[in-house]
């Protein structure tokens, strides 16, 4: 709530301010009226027939009295304390101020009375400035009560007080529903952080989970290279074994070349050409051996890292179903609080 454009219904039910009126003009015999910075906002209490049915009736008469109100009012919250005053109509009326914060949002209006017998004359001159017939309103005049100026000044110090108890009520509602707007406002900001929270979760639980469905695809991969090196380790064991074969074919064959003398030479230059091959077949099977070895330690290396991130992925999402749970949690409590 904006405490510097509040009116005065916005923070005391015209219901209230008509209830309390009643019962000060029920407690005085006087008229009383309530008013906000633009007129008033309740219906006259214990009105005479001289301000309701001939002043108020008229149009000029009406303006004047409402200008009144206001200035009287305004009187009131210029010096702190209840403004004494004669209406424009010739009588007694008296103001006290509602303020909110130091500023003036509307005052209670007691009065329609004398202090003192009238004068006829002034009044029939009243009269014809606002358009009534002069006989009529001094027969209305003459129909109000004088008291005393004493019990006056007492009236308008209890209009006052209860102005003073109006304003001190009027403030601390409008603080209170500051108070709740501003906390309105935050539960909702606080709920639509809920929202994007619990959303983001969502799609930090999906993002998980497609990478838990890539590393099941990784791991099969691994599996089957895992399959592919043995099969391959396998076939390099059987090179190796068949190029030791090969060089011991070669030995044989040169140890029968020799005892055939010249006539195996020829078959001699083949057999070292069998040996040299198998040499070269045993080193390069050694090297695929090798490569397998590696192959298959940093398959064996890789297949312990996914297990790891399986490990740290499932309890990743279970952190964020706890979270979620509790985000749910929390924005009940905060709906509750609403």
């Amino acid at each position: 709530m904006d405490l510097e454009n509040i009116t005065l219904l916005d923070v005391i039910d015209r219901q209230t301010l008509q209830s309390l009126q009643d019962a000060f003009a029920n407690a005085t015999g006087m008229a009383a009226l309530a008013t906000d910075v633009t007129g008033s906002v309740t219906q006259l209490s214990n009105p005479t027939d001289f301000c309701m049915n001939l002043t108020r009736k008229s149009p000029v008469g009406c303006e004047r009295c409402n200008q009144c109100d206001l200035q009287g009012g305004a009187e009131s919250s210029r010096t702190g304390r209840p403004s004494v005053y004669f209406c424009h109509g010739g009588l007694v009326d008296f103001a006290a101020p509602i303020m909110l914060n130091g500023r003036h949002i509307g005052s209670l209006i007691g009065g329609q009375i004398l202090t003192e017998e009238p004068d006829d004359n002034k009044f029939r001159k009243i009269a014809l400035e606002i358009g009534v017939d002069p006989d009529e309103y001094v027969r209305a005049l003459h129909k109000i009560k004088v008291v005393p100026k004493s019990q006056v000044d007492a009236a308008a110090q209890l209009l006052y007080q209860m102005a003073n108890a109006l304003s001190d009520v009027g403030y601390q509602k409008a603080i209170a529903q500051s108070k709740a707007e501003r906390t309105d406002k935050a539960v909702e900001d606080i709920q639509r952080s809920f929202v994007q929270i619990n959303q983001q979760t969502k799609s930090a639980v999906e993002e998980i989970r497609a990478l838990s469905d890539n590393f099941t695809s990784i791991k099969e991969s691994a599996a089957s290279t895992a399959k592919a090196v043995e099969i391959t380790d396998n076939i390099t064991k059987m090179i190796g074994n068949a190029s030791s074969q090969l060089t011991l074919i070669g030995f044989n064959a040169s140890i029968e070349a020799k005892r055939a003398g010249s006539a195996g030479a020829g078959f001699n230059v083949i057999a070292q050409e069998v040996r040299t091959l198998a040499d070269k077949n045993t080193k390069q099977a050694a090297e695929i051996e090798n490569t397998l070895h590696g192959i298959k330690k940093a398959m064996t290396d890789i297949n312990e890292q996914i297990k790891g991130v399986y490990s740290a992925i499932e309890k990743a999402e279970d952190d964020i179903e706890k979270l979620r749970e509790m985000l749910a949690n929390v924005d009940e409590m905060v709906t509750n609080i609403k």
